[in-house]
């Protein structure tokens, strides 16, 4: 008898566990589940990750769009080029990016990118120039010229020997 309640009670419990679960569970739209499921795994859910193997975007990355060149950049990456979504999704996603992860930096004439703009960008990656000497050169443009935190220099091992 002892054993029949237990398992009784037991059972109640696991299903108020059950019911009570999906309130537990986040919500998010479909501009931030594309951002999870296409850059959330290097770059974090929050923009920041392990930045010693890829840059921080949390409070940084909106500072590309200062200049013409920074703002292609992020599109013109070879993981954003070849990135399943389609244009207008990849836009949505670069503006999720942008404003509300990089919000810090971003400059307030800025517009939002679009599905025309990204489809543009996205026929001229950037795969024949050093990623790590080309950022490095919009940095500190971004840093001597808009302001932009001084910790956008540091990533990877190699940004780690410079400190």
């Amino acid at each position: 008898m002892k054993l029949r309640y237990a398992l009784c009670l037991s059972g109640l419990l696991c299903m108020q566990a059950i019911a009570a679960e999906p309130a537990n569970i986040p919500q998010f739209s479909r501009v931030q589940s594309d951002y999870l499921l296409a850059c959330g795994g290097c770059h974090g859910e929050s923009g920041v990750s392990n930045s010693r193997l890829v840059p921080d975007l949390r409070n940084q990355v909106g500072y590309f769009l200062n200049t013409p060149q920074g703002r292609r950049y992020l599109v013109q990456l070879p993981n954003v080029v070849t990135s399943a979504l389609d244009d207008a999704a990849l836009a949505g996603v670069l503006n999720f990016m942008v404003w509300d992860i990089g919000g810090a930096g971003v400059p307030a004439r800025a517009s939002r990118y679009t599905a025309p703009e990204v489809s543009m960008l996205r026929r001229e990656p950037l795969n024949t120039v050093s990623l790590k000497d080309y950022r490095r050169q919009l940095v500190e443009s971004l840093i001597a010229e808009h302001g932009a935190p001084p910790a956008m220099r540091y990533y990877s091992t190699a940004a780690e020997a410079m400190r």
